[in-house]
Protein backbone atom coordinates (compact mmCIF):
# COMPACT_ATOMS: atom_id res chain seq x y z
CA UNK A 1 0.00 0.00 0.00
CA UNK A 2 1.29 3.43 -0.94
CA UNK A 3 2.25 5.55 2.03
CA UNK A 4 1.28 9.16 2.36
CA UNK A 5 4.07 11.50 3.37
CA UNK A 6 2.91 14.30 5.65
CA UNK A 7 4.68 17.57 6.24
CA UNK A 8 4.71 19.89 9.19
CA UNK A 9 5.53 23.56 8.73
CA UNK A 10 9.03 24.90 8.23
CA UNK A 11 10.77 26.10 11.37
CA UNK A 12 13.99 28.10 11.59
CA UNK A 13 16.92 26.22 13.08
CA UNK A 14 18.51 28.08 16.02
CA UNK A 15 22.16 28.82 15.27
CA UNK A 16 25.20 29.84 17.27
CA UNK A 17 26.55 33.36 16.94
CA UNK A 18 29.48 32.21 14.84
CA UNK A 19 27.82 30.94 11.68
CA UNK A 20 28.45 31.04 7.92
CA UNK A 21 27.02 33.84 5.80
CA UNK A 22 24.02 33.21 3.57
CA UNK A 23 24.84 31.72 0.17
CA UNK A 24 23.65 29.75 -2.83
CA UNK A 25 25.27 27.27 -5.24
CA UNK A 26 27.08 25.68 -2.28
CA UNK A 27 27.52 21.98 -1.45
CA UNK A 28 26.50 20.08 1.70
CA UNK A 29 26.42 16.59 3.16
CA UNK A 30 25.84 14.90 6.52
CA UNK A 31 28.45 12.66 8.12
CA UNK A 32 28.51 11.22 11.66
CA UNK A 33 26.19 13.78 13.21
CA UNK A 34 27.68 16.81 11.44
CA UNK A 35 26.40 18.84 8.51
CA UNK A 36 29.29 20.00 6.32
CA UNK A 37 29.10 23.06 4.05
CA UNK A 38 31.67 24.25 1.53
CA UNK A 39 31.80 27.36 -0.63
CA UNK A 40 29.00 28.70 -2.77
CA UNK A 41 28.26 32.21 -3.83
CA UNK A 42 27.13 35.41 -2.17
CA UNK A 43 28.29 38.57 -3.93
CA UNK A 44 31.42 36.65 -4.96
CA UNK A 45 32.48 33.01 -4.97
CA UNK A 46 33.28 31.68 -1.48
CA UNK A 47 35.97 29.35 -0.16
CA UNK A 48 34.96 28.90 3.49
CA UNK A 49 34.41 25.48 5.07
CA UNK A 50 32.00 24.86 7.98
CA UNK A 51 30.41 22.06 9.93
CA UNK A 52 27.26 22.13 12.06
CA UNK A 53 26.96 19.74 15.01
CA UNK A 54 23.36 18.55 14.88
CA UNK A 55 23.25 17.47 18.50
CA UNK A 56 24.40 20.78 20.02
CA UNK A 57 23.35 23.21 17.29
CA UNK A 58 26.79 24.83 17.01
CA UNK A 59 28.73 25.91 13.95
CA UNK A 60 32.50 25.46 13.64
CA UNK A 61 34.69 26.92 10.92
CA UNK A 62 37.16 24.35 9.62
CA UNK A 63 40.66 24.75 8.30
CA UNK A 64 40.94 25.37 4.59
CA UNK A 65 44.67 24.93 4.15
CA UNK A 66 46.77 24.77 1.02
CA UNK A 67 45.64 21.19 0.50
CA UNK A 68 41.98 22.19 0.31
CA UNK A 69 39.90 23.68 -2.51
CA UNK A 70 39.82 27.31 -3.55
CA UNK A 71 36.66 29.31 -4.25
CA UNK A 72 33.97 26.94 -5.48
CA UNK A 73 30.39 27.20 -6.71
CA UNK A 74 27.99 24.63 -8.19
CA UNK A 75 30.28 21.83 -7.01
CA UNK A 76 29.25 18.55 -5.36
CA UNK A 77 30.09 16.91 -2.03
CA UNK A 78 29.48 13.27 -1.10
CA UNK A 79 30.58 11.10 1.82
CA UNK A 80 32.02 7.60 1.90
CA UNK A 81 33.51 5.91 4.97
CA UNK A 82 33.87 9.22 6.82
CA UNK A 83 35.73 10.90 3.95
CA UNK A 84 34.19 13.83 2.07
CA UNK A 85 34.72 14.00 -1.71
CA UNK A 86 34.33 17.46 -3.27
CA UNK A 87 34.38 17.74 -7.04
CA UNK A 88 34.28 20.62 -9.55
CA UNK A 89 33.07 24.18 -9.12
CA UNK A 90 36.43 25.91 -9.61
CA UNK A 91 36.59 29.42 -11.01
CA UNK A 92 38.05 28.88 -14.47
CA UNK A 93 41.54 30.30 -14.86
CA UNK A 94 44.95 29.12 -16.07
CA UNK A 95 45.91 28.43 -12.45
CA UNK A 96 43.00 26.23 -11.49
CA UNK A 97 43.03 24.26 -14.75
CA UNK A 98 46.45 22.82 -13.80
CA UNK A 99 45.12 20.70 -10.95
CA UNK A 100 42.55 17.97 -10.53
CA UNK A 101 39.13 19.32 -9.49
CA UNK A 102 38.80 16.65 -6.77
CA UNK A 103 39.51 17.04 -3.04
CA UNK A 104 39.19 14.63 -0.12
CA UNK A 105 38.64 15.53 3.52
CA UNK A 106 39.03 13.07 6.40
CA UNK A 107 36.37 13.89 9.00
CA UNK A 108 38.19 11.82 11.67
CA UNK A 109 41.48 13.73 11.51
CA UNK A 110 39.80 16.94 10.23
CA UNK A 111 42.54 17.14 7.59
CA UNK A 112 42.61 17.37 3.83
CA UNK A 113 43.96 14.27 2.09
CA UNK A 114 46.32 14.51 -0.82
CA UNK A 115 44.60 13.15 -3.92
CA UNK A 116 46.54 10.17 -5.24
CA UNK A 117 45.15 10.65 -8.74
CA UNK A 118 46.85 11.16 -12.06
CA UNK A 119 46.76 14.80 -13.19
CA UNK A 120 44.08 15.61 -15.73
CA UNK A 121 45.50 14.92 -19.16
CA UNK A 122 42.36 14.33 -21.17
CA UNK A 123 38.88 12.96 -21.13
CA UNK A 124 40.14 9.41 -21.13
CA UNK A 125 41.99 9.84 -17.84
CA UNK A 126 39.66 11.81 -15.56
CA UNK A 127 36.87 14.38 -15.81
CA UNK A 128 37.86 18.02 -16.11
CA UNK A 129 36.49 20.85 -13.99
CA UNK A 130 32.79 21.57 -14.39
CA UNK A 131 29.81 23.13 -12.60
CA UNK A 132 26.20 22.14 -12.08
CA UNK A 133 26.83 18.39 -12.36
CA UNK A 134 25.31 15.76 -10.06
CA UNK A 135 27.07 13.20 -7.85
CA UNK A 136 25.69 10.16 -6.01
CA UNK A 137 27.26 7.22 -4.16
CA UNK A 138 26.48 3.62 -5.05
CA UNK A 139 28.35 0.55 -3.79
CA UNK A 140 31.78 2.02 -3.24
CA UNK A 141 31.79 4.46 -6.14
CA UNK A 142 30.78 8.05 -6.84
CA UNK A 143 28.77 8.48 -10.03
CA UNK A 144 28.99 11.95 -11.57
CA UNK A 145 26.79 13.10 -14.46
CA UNK A 146 26.85 16.10 -16.80
CA UNK A 147 27.78 19.61 -15.76
CA UNK A 148 28.82 22.77 -17.57
CA UNK A 149 32.41 22.84 -18.84
CA UNK A 150 33.85 26.26 -19.67
CA UNK A 151 33.92 26.98 -23.45
CA UNK A 152 32.63 23.48 -24.27
CA UNK A 153 29.22 24.03 -22.67
CA UNK A 154 26.96 21.37 -21.15
CA UNK A 155 28.38 17.85 -20.98
CA UNK A 156 26.72 14.41 -21.41
CA UNK A 157 29.63 12.63 -19.70
CA UNK A 158 28.93 10.01 -17.07
CA UNK A 159 31.89 9.14 -14.83
CA UNK A 160 32.49 6.79 -11.90
CA UNK A 161 35.15 7.33 -9.23
CA UNK A 162 36.00 4.05 -7.49
CA UNK A 163 36.85 4.90 -3.90
CA UNK A 164 39.08 1.90 -3.23
CA UNK A 165 41.39 2.36 -6.23
CA UNK A 166 40.91 6.15 -6.62
CA UNK A 167 40.50 5.62 -10.36
CA UNK A 168 38.02 7.21 -12.74
CA UNK A 169 36.01 5.25 -15.31
CA UNK A 170 34.06 6.87 -18.14
CA UNK A 171 30.71 5.09 -17.90
CA UNK A 172 28.96 6.81 -20.80
CA UNK A 173 29.45 9.90 -22.94
CA UNK A 174 26.56 9.43 -25.35
CA UNK A 175 25.16 12.72 -26.63
CA UNK A 176 22.36 11.21 -28.66
CA UNK A 177 19.99 8.30 -28.41
CA UNK A 178 18.56 6.93 -25.18
CA UNK A 179 20.31 9.06 -22.54
CA UNK A 180 19.67 12.34 -20.71
CA UNK A 181 22.15 14.08 -23.00
CA UNK A 182 24.21 17.18 -22.12
CA UNK A 183 22.79 19.09 -19.17
CA UNK A 184 23.56 20.89 -15.92
CA UNK A 185 21.60 22.21 -12.96
CA UNK A 186 19.72 18.90 -12.66
CA UNK A 187 19.26 16.60 -9.65
CA UNK A 188 20.05 12.92 -9.09
CA UNK A 189 19.27 10.39 -6.34
CA UNK A 190 19.82 6.66 -5.82
CA UNK A 191 17.04 4.22 -5.03
CA UNK A 192 17.44 0.47 -5.10
CA UNK A 193 19.73 -0.40 -8.00
CA UNK A 194 19.03 2.73 -10.02
CA UNK A 195 20.06 6.37 -10.26
CA UNK A 196 17.20 8.77 -11.03
CA UNK A 197 17.95 12.06 -12.80
CA UNK A 198 15.48 14.92 -13.15
CA UNK A 199 15.29 18.29 -14.91
CA UNK A 200 18.09 20.78 -15.43
CA UNK A 201 19.25 22.83 -18.38
CA UNK A 202 19.98 21.66 -21.92
CA UNK A 203 21.51 24.66 -23.60
CA UNK A 204 19.29 27.54 -22.51
CA UNK A 205 16.16 25.43 -22.10
CA UNK A 206 14.92 24.06 -18.77
CA UNK A 207 13.76 20.45 -18.76
CA UNK A 208 11.30 18.30 -16.82
CA UNK A 209 12.28 14.90 -18.23
CA UNK A 210 12.96 12.02 -15.87
CA UNK A 211 15.61 9.33 -16.41
CA UNK A 212 16.76 6.14 -14.73
CA UNK A 213 20.23 4.59 -14.93
CA UNK A 214 20.10 0.88 -14.13
CA UNK A 215 23.36 -0.07 -12.41
CA UNK A 216 22.83 -3.76 -13.16
CA UNK A 217 21.81 -3.50 -16.82
CA UNK A 218 24.05 -0.42 -17.38
CA UNK A 219 21.37 1.25 -19.50
CA UNK A 220 19.37 4.48 -19.47
CA UNK A 221 15.58 4.54 -19.68
CA UNK A 222 13.20 7.50 -19.92
CA UNK A 223 10.39 7.51 -17.37
CA UNK A 224 7.56 9.10 -19.34
CA UNK A 225 4.74 10.46 -17.19
CA UNK A 226 1.94 12.88 -18.02
CA UNK A 227 2.15 14.38 -14.55
CA UNK A 228 5.06 15.67 -12.53
CA UNK A 229 7.02 18.81 -11.73
CA UNK A 230 7.25 21.60 -14.32
CA UNK A 231 10.45 22.48 -16.14
CA UNK A 232 12.96 23.38 -13.49
CA UNK A 233 16.62 24.11 -12.76
CA UNK A 234 18.44 24.74 -9.49
CA UNK A 235 16.10 22.47 -7.52
CA UNK A 236 17.02 19.78 -4.98
CA UNK A 237 16.07 16.13 -4.61
CA UNK A 238 16.49 13.45 -1.94
CA UNK A 239 15.30 9.93 -1.25
CA UNK A 240 12.85 9.37 1.61
CA UNK A 241 11.62 5.82 2.22
CA UNK A 242 10.22 4.65 -1.17
CA UNK A 243 9.96 8.11 -2.72
CA UNK A 244 12.01 10.85 -4.30
CA UNK A 245 11.23 14.35 -3.00
CA UNK A 246 11.86 17.35 -5.26
CA UNK A 247 11.82 20.90 -3.91
CA UNK A 248 12.22 24.41 -5.25
CA UNK A 249 14.09 25.58 -8.30
CA UNK A 250 12.45 27.26 -11.27
CA UNK A 251 13.09 28.73 -14.67
CA UNK A 252 15.41 31.57 -15.57
CA UNK A 253 14.42 35.18 -14.81
CA UNK A 254 11.44 34.14 -12.68
CA UNK A 255 11.03 33.63 -8.96
CA UNK A 256 11.70 30.03 -7.93
CA UNK A 257 8.84 27.93 -6.65
CA UNK A 258 8.21 26.57 -3.14
CA UNK A 259 6.43 23.33 -4.07
CA UNK A 260 7.23 19.81 -2.97
CA UNK A 261 6.81 16.98 -5.48
CA UNK A 262 6.88 13.31 -4.57
CA UNK A 263 7.67 10.44 -6.95
CA UNK A 264 6.66 7.09 -5.46
CA UNK A 265 8.99 4.43 -6.88
CA UNK A 266 6.80 1.32 -6.42
CA UNK A 267 3.74 2.90 -8.08
CA UNK A 268 5.75 5.08 -10.51
CA UNK A 269 3.45 8.01 -9.77
CA UNK A 270 4.10 11.72 -9.21
CA UNK A 271 2.16 13.68 -6.62
CA UNK A 272 2.16 17.40 -5.98
CA UNK A 273 2.40 18.20 -2.29
CA UNK A 274 1.49 21.41 -0.51
CA UNK A 275 3.56 24.51 -1.20
CA UNK A 276 5.42 25.95 1.75
CA UNK A 277 4.84 29.46 3.08
CA UNK A 278 8.23 29.71 4.74
CA UNK A 279 11.06 29.86 3.79
CA UNK A 280 9.26 30.97 0.64
CA UNK A 281 10.93 30.12 -2.66
CA UNK A 282 14.46 28.80 -3.09
CA UNK A 283 16.81 27.78 -5.87
CA UNK A 284 20.40 26.59 -5.84
CA UNK A 285 19.92 25.57 -2.20
CA UNK A 286 20.71 22.31 -0.37
CA UNK A 287 18.18 19.94 1.19
CA UNK A 288 19.37 17.08 3.39
CA UNK A 289 17.55 14.39 5.30
CA UNK A 290 18.36 13.11 8.76
CA UNK A 291 16.63 10.49 10.87
CA UNK A 292 14.60 7.42 10.07
CA UNK A 293 13.57 6.83 6.45
CA UNK A 294 16.39 8.73 4.78
CA UNK A 295 18.76 6.65 2.75
CA UNK A 296 22.34 6.67 4.00
CA UNK A 297 23.79 3.91 1.82
CA UNK A 298 22.81 2.77 -1.64
CA UNK A 299 22.77 -0.84 -0.49
CA UNK A 300 19.96 -0.23 1.99
CA UNK A 301 17.34 1.97 0.31
CA UNK A 302 14.71 3.44 2.57
CA UNK A 303 16.77 2.83 5.70
CA UNK A 304 18.87 5.29 7.65
CA UNK A 305 22.01 3.71 9.03
CA UNK A 306 23.79 5.76 11.64
CA UNK A 307 26.61 3.24 12.02
CA UNK A 308 28.54 1.12 9.56
CA UNK A 309 31.54 -1.03 10.32
CA UNK A 310 34.97 0.46 9.59
CA UNK A 311 38.05 -1.72 9.55
CA UNK A 312 40.59 -0.17 11.94
CA UNK A 313 38.03 2.48 12.93
CA UNK A 314 35.69 2.43 15.86
CA UNK A 315 32.08 3.55 15.70
CA UNK A 316 31.50 6.40 18.15
CA UNK A 317 27.95 5.30 18.97
CA UNK A 318 28.53 1.58 19.39
CA UNK A 319 29.35 -0.76 22.22
CA UNK A 320 33.15 -1.00 22.27
CA UNK A 321 34.79 -4.38 21.82
CA UNK A 322 38.41 -5.13 22.67
CA UNK A 323 39.60 -5.56 19.07
CA UNK A 324 36.38 -5.39 17.09
CA UNK A 325 33.28 -3.22 17.05
CA UNK A 326 29.68 -4.37 16.96
CA UNK A 327 27.23 -1.77 15.72
CA UNK A 328 23.95 -1.90 17.57
CA UNK A 329 22.38 1.16 16.00
CA UNK A 330 20.08 0.82 12.99
CA UNK A 331 16.85 2.60 12.14
CA UNK A 332 13.80 0.33 11.67
CA UNK A 333 10.05 0.58 11.91
CA UNK A 334 9.49 0.81 15.64
CA UNK A 335 9.48 3.44 18.35
CA UNK A 336 12.51 4.20 20.56
CA UNK A 337 12.66 1.61 23.29
CA UNK A 338 14.64 0.24 26.19
CA UNK A 339 16.32 -3.13 25.69
CA UNK A 340 17.88 -5.09 28.57
CA UNK A 341 20.59 -7.67 27.95
CA UNK A 342 22.04 -10.15 30.42
CA UNK A 343 25.63 -11.24 30.10
CA UNK A 344 27.01 -14.63 30.99
CA UNK A 345 27.77 -13.55 34.57
CA UNK A 346 24.11 -12.64 35.06
CA UNK A 347 24.57 -8.90 35.40
CA UNK A 348 22.33 -6.67 33.33
CA UNK A 349 23.56 -4.31 30.65
CA UNK A 350 21.21 -1.58 29.56
CA UNK A 351 20.92 -0.04 26.10
CA UNK A 352 18.55 2.89 25.91
CA UNK A 353 17.65 5.81 23.71
CA UNK A 354 17.07 9.39 24.63
CA UNK A 355 15.99 12.34 22.56
CA UNK A 356 17.05 15.95 22.84
CA UNK A 357 14.11 18.29 22.38
CA UNK A 358 13.97 20.85 19.60
CA UNK A 359 14.00 23.58 22.23
CA UNK A 360 17.40 22.36 23.42
CA UNK A 361 19.18 21.82 20.12
CA UNK A 362 16.89 23.06 17.38
CA UNK A 363 16.81 19.58 15.80
CA UNK A 364 15.31 16.23 16.70
CA UNK A 365 18.10 13.82 17.55
CA UNK A 366 18.30 10.39 19.18
CA UNK A 367 21.21 8.19 20.07
CA UNK A 368 21.96 5.18 22.26
CA UNK A 369 23.92 4.98 25.46
CA UNK A 370 25.20 1.92 27.24
CA UNK A 371 26.06 1.33 30.86
CA UNK A 372 28.96 -1.07 30.41
CA UNK A 373 31.55 -2.38 27.99
CA UNK A 374 31.36 -5.94 26.75
CA UNK A 375 34.15 -8.34 26.08
CA UNK A 376 34.32 -9.86 22.62
CA UNK A 377 32.90 -13.21 23.75
CA UNK A 378 30.07 -11.59 25.71
CA UNK A 379 29.02 -9.40 22.80
CA UNK A 380 29.09 -12.25 20.30
CA UNK A 381 27.02 -14.43 22.63
CA UNK A 382 24.41 -11.71 23.11
CA UNK A 383 24.26 -10.96 19.39
CA UNK A 384 23.78 -14.63 18.58
CA UNK A 385 20.92 -15.06 21.07
CA UNK A 386 19.18 -11.82 20.12
CA UNK A 387 19.55 -12.49 16.40
CA UNK A 388 17.57 -15.70 16.63
CA UNK A 389 14.94 -14.02 18.83
CA UNK A 390 14.17 -11.22 16.41
CA UNK A 391 14.76 -13.02 13.09
CA UNK A 392 14.62 -16.76 13.82
CA UNK A 393 14.13 -17.69 10.14
CA UNK A 394 16.89 -15.49 8.73
CA UNK A 395 20.24 -16.88 7.71
CA UNK A 396 23.47 -15.04 8.46
CA UNK A 397 23.72 -14.08 4.79
CA UNK A 398 20.23 -12.54 4.89
CA UNK A 399 21.03 -10.57 8.04
CA UNK A 400 24.24 -9.23 6.54
CA UNK A 401 22.40 -8.32 3.34
CA UNK A 402 19.90 -6.28 5.37
CA UNK A 403 22.69 -3.93 6.41
CA UNK A 404 24.69 -4.01 3.17
CA UNK A 405 27.64 -6.07 4.45
CA UNK A 406 29.51 -8.87 2.74
CA UNK A 407 30.46 -12.08 4.54
CA UNK A 408 34.05 -10.82 4.74
CA UNK A 409 32.96 -7.52 6.28
CA UNK A 410 30.67 -9.33 8.70
CA UNK A 411 33.57 -11.45 9.92
CA UNK A 412 35.15 -8.37 11.47
CA UNK A 413 32.40 -8.39 14.07
CA UNK A 414 30.04 -5.67 12.88
CA UNK A 415 26.70 -7.46 12.92
CA UNK A 416 23.99 -4.88 12.58
CA UNK A 417 20.67 -6.71 12.43
CA UNK A 418 17.90 -4.34 13.57
CA UNK A 419 17.30 -6.16 16.83
CA UNK A 420 18.08 -3.14 19.00
CA UNK A 421 16.22 -0.40 17.19
CA UNK A 422 16.34 3.34 17.62
CA UNK A 423 14.20 5.69 15.64
CA UNK A 424 15.03 9.28 14.91
CA UNK A 425 12.17 11.39 13.55
CA UNK A 426 12.74 12.15 9.86
CA UNK A 427 13.69 15.79 9.37
CA UNK A 428 14.45 17.74 6.17
CA UNK A 429 17.08 20.46 6.51
CA UNK A 430 17.10 23.37 4.05
CA UNK A 431 20.29 25.42 3.91
CA UNK A 432 20.90 28.59 1.91
CA UNK A 433 19.54 29.26 -1.55
CA UNK A 434 18.57 32.13 -3.78
CA UNK A 435 17.16 34.68 -3.10
CA UNK A 436 19.43 35.41 -0.16
CA UNK A 437 17.85 36.18 3.20
CA UNK A 438 17.96 39.60 4.83
CA UNK A 439 19.92 38.11 7.74
CA UNK A 440 23.69 37.91 7.55
CA UNK A 441 23.64 34.31 8.84
CA UNK A 442 22.92 31.49 6.41
CA UNK A 443 19.23 30.69 5.89
CA UNK A 444 18.64 27.46 7.83
CA UNK A 445 15.24 25.71 8.17
CA UNK A 446 13.87 22.34 9.22
CA UNK A 447 10.71 20.36 8.55
CA UNK A 448 9.68 17.12 10.24
CA UNK A 449 8.09 14.44 8.07
CA UNK A 450 5.84 11.53 8.90
CA UNK A 451 4.51 8.61 6.91
CA UNK A 452 1.65 6.88 8.74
Amino acid sequence: MKKKTEYSSWKPVPQSKDSPCDRFKHACCICRGFLYVYGGRQSTTLSDFWRYKIESGEWERLDNSEDGPEELEEHTMVEHQDVLYIFGGMVDSPFTQKKSPLWMYDTDSTKWIECQLTAVKGEGTAPVNRKGHSAVVYRGSMYMYGGYIDIRGASPEFWALHFDTKQWTLVSATSYGVSPGPRHGHSAVVYGKGMYLFGGLMGLSEQNDFWKWDFMATTWSNIRKSQGPPKVVGHSALTFEDSMLVFGGGVSHTRPNSTWWQFHFPSQMWKKLASSTEPLSKSYHCTLGTGYGFQRTADSPGTSLSCLHREQKGCSKCIALSKQHACFWQQVHQEPTYQIFSNEEGSEIEMKTFRHSQEETGLCFSHPTCSAELSTNQAESILSRQERTFYPNHSREEDLARVGLTEEEGSFGCLCPPRVAFREPPVVLLLGGKPLSSSSAVSFWQMELSSP
